[in-house]
């Protein structure tokens, strides 16, 4: 579906509170985040979260003031984790704590630091899963805890790419969640993609995968090693993308069956999100076109309100990688915060 080259896309280019718990590999995997974190003066506190299927999430709280106006939790892409909002001089962090909010990183299930209670990280039975999990089981998770923690009612969610699409499927899919989201920001969702420049190429490789040399792991990462990211989350994009439609993962037609009672997998019920959605989209963008950003604000039919902020010439890595992003991006994502906080 994707060429080797490309391979850090869609997040990177596709695409409670738990204290001494034993676990499958109990040692402590390094932090990034608090690295990137001290490397601008932010002093991060790692909390552990686990989901109801027993993965051990990382989390990380920022705070610069005693009385912050409001919660953010920041949700990464696919192939990333929380020291990716800590990679550019004035981050989203960095600029949401100014504006007087405290603010939460995230890890989904892929991350490198997340353990399971259970399974090793090298078993097959840790990787089962596709961003369906990380919207339906680690966002709730997350959710639950910053606001236990921080003795909130309500946060607001931000996104990026797969981060996005995770956080669609939490307010599509369990719908109680938007009493507990005060507003959305998606930066690049990667949901419908119908024009999206590898399209083609996904459609070749449907095509002929029976004869393909090497699995969509393999021509993804340049390894069938898992490391931070599932077969099933690549394949999952791979079925948006042949299909154009952002729907839960098509197991075949018999699976199917015993999962979803029908035969064909359903759609995400974006119809069903009351959350005010900002929709951030680069204009460059060739793996989530600008056509298909605004597709997805149309389906977003309960929202109380919908927003779409166009940002010229970025494109997909641009968000998170482009130092510019700082400048062009980063203070828009944070007017919208602020304006839905009034």
């Amino acid at each position: 579906m994707f060429c080797r080259k490309k391979k850090n896309c869609l997040g990177g280019c596709l695409v409670l509170l738990v204290v001494g718990v034993a676990m499958a590999s109990s040692a402590t995997p390094p932090s990034k985040t608090l690295t990137n974190a001290a490397r601008y003066g932010l002093a991060a506190h790692r909390h552990h979260v686990i989901t109801h299927d027993g993965y051990r999430l990382a989390l990380y709280r920022i705070r610069s003031h005693a009385h912050a106006r409001g919660i953010v939790l920041l949700q990464h892409g696919i192939r990333q984790s929380s020291a990716d909002w800590l990679m550019i001089d004035r981050n989203l962090p960095m600029q949401l704590l100014e504006a007087g909010f405290e603010v939460w990183l995230g890890n989904s299930r892929a991350s490198p630091e997340t353990v399971h209670i259970k399974h090793l990280r090298n078993s097959t039975e840790f990787w089962d899963f596709s961003f369906n999990e990380i919207g339906y089981l680690d966002l709730p998770a997350m959710i639950d805890t910053v606001l236990t923690v921080a003795r909130r009612s309500s946060l607001h969610l931000v996104g990026f790419s797969e981060g996005s699409t995770a956080s669609l499927i939490l307010l599509s899919e369990r719908v109680s969640y938007n009493a507990k989201v005060a507003s959305l920001n998606v930066i690049a969702p990667a949901t419908f993609m119908i024009n999206s420049l590898i399209k083609q190429f996904a459609y070749i490789y449907e095509t002929f995968r029976d004869s393909f040399p090497v699995s969509l792991q393999e021509l993804v990462t340049g390894s069938e090693k898992p490391l931070i990211n599932s077969a099933k989350q690549l394949e999952h994009f791979h079925q948006l993308l042949v299909t154009g439609r952002f729907r839960h993962f098509d197991y075949g037609e018999w699976d199917n069956v015993k999962y979803y009672g029908v035969e064909r997998p359903p759609p995400y019920s974006l119809w069903r999100i009351t959350t005010p959605v900002t929709v951030h989209y680069g204009t460059a963008d060739g793996i989530v076109p600008p056509d298909d950003v605004r597709n997805l604000a149309m389906q977003l039919h309960k929202s109380t309100k919908v927003r779409i902020v166009q940002h010229d010439r970025f494109d997909h890595r641009d968000f998170m990688m482009q130092p510019d992003a700082a400048v062009r991006v980063y203070p828009r994502v944070v007017y919208a915060i602020v304006e839905s906080s009034h």
